[in-house]
């Protein structure tokens, strides 16, 4: 069973190699929980079958409706094994979650049963992966210290140790009382903010709700826009957009919109034309 999985995760890693450059590139090209989680969003507003809305309520936990984009963006952190296996850096041990990406990459033997049920085809590996034995050996490396001698009498390293640990222990408490962690975020006029999960709630009606802090989306940010802005780069977009109420608003990066959840665009020779080049 375990070498089959991990042929079904060969093949989506080689399937993944023939999709990330093509029409959700913008997406799979350089793969983070954001961008995975907002391609899930675009994909299941479409009509899916209803093996993939089982895998979408096996991997995170609700039926998607129209109305759950928040709730989807609240757990961003579940996408990451799936990013992390798509760049070779962790492998993916969670049959819902290969599943998943098994949607995101459009490979048609999905889910995992199906997979089986047709039979394993020859996939190439296109990573190294590490055998059994060497993962045993990398696992039971041990390394010896020389161990430092004894200056002090036990009872002074006692009463060392105590007061260290006591020390954290207030260090802590104050810092969680005065110095609450910034775990979560919220879209803040043009850029995303970390804030404390409870109680800075901006505005009313969860229009700019709160959710779990995402690094990838820190750096996402709306921008402004003149005919001198850099707008390709190797003919590839570096702005992307969104047209609301008969006004454009431009981002400088992939995902969807902040506010209304609506998928951005990639710039446009025609948009740059119509809406910033000056006539």
């Amino acid at each position: 069973m375990k070498d089959t999985f991990s042929s079904y995760k060969a093949a989506l890693k080689q399937q993944y190699e023939e999709e990330k450059s093509g029409v959700f590139a913008n997406f799979l090209a350089q793969p983070t929980p954001a961008r995975l989680r907002d391609l899930g969003i675009l994909l299941f507003k479409e009509n899916r079958s209803q093996n993939d809305q089982k895998v979408f309520q096996s991997f995170l936990g609700f039926e998607f409706e129209i109305n759950s984009i928040q709730k989807i963006k609240n757990e961003t952190n579940k996408f990451k094994p799936l990013a992390t296996f798509l760049k070779n850096e962790t492998e993916l041990s969670d049959f819902n979650a290969a599943d998943f990406l098994a949607i995101l990459v459009d490979f048609q033997q999905r889910p995992y049963s199906k997979f089986l049920q047709q039979g394993v085809s020859e996939v190439k590996k296109t990573v190294d992966e590490p055998s059994v034995e060497e993962e045993k050996l990398i696992r039971s490396q041990e390394y010896d210290y020389d161990q430092l001698p004894l200056k002090n009498s036990k009872r002074k390293a006692i009463f060392i140790f105590a007061g260290i640990i006591g020390l954290l222990t207030i260090s802590y408490i104050v810092r969680k009382e005065f110095f609450p962690a910034k775990e979560c975020m919220q879209w803040n006029n043009d850029h995303y903010e970390e804030v404390v999960c409870a109680g800075n709630k901006i505005g009313v009606y969860d229009i700019n709700p709160i959710f779990d802090k995402n690094d990838d989306l820190l750096d996402f940010k709306k921008i402004s826009v003149c005919d001198t802005t850099t707008f390709f780069k190797y003919n590839q977009p570096m702005v992307w957009y969104i047209k609301q109420n008969g006004k454009c608003e431009y981002f400088n990066a992939p995902g969807l919109h902040p506010i209304s959840g609506k998928p951005l665009r990639p710039i446009s020779k025609y948009i740059i034309a119509k809406y910033i080049k000056k006539h």
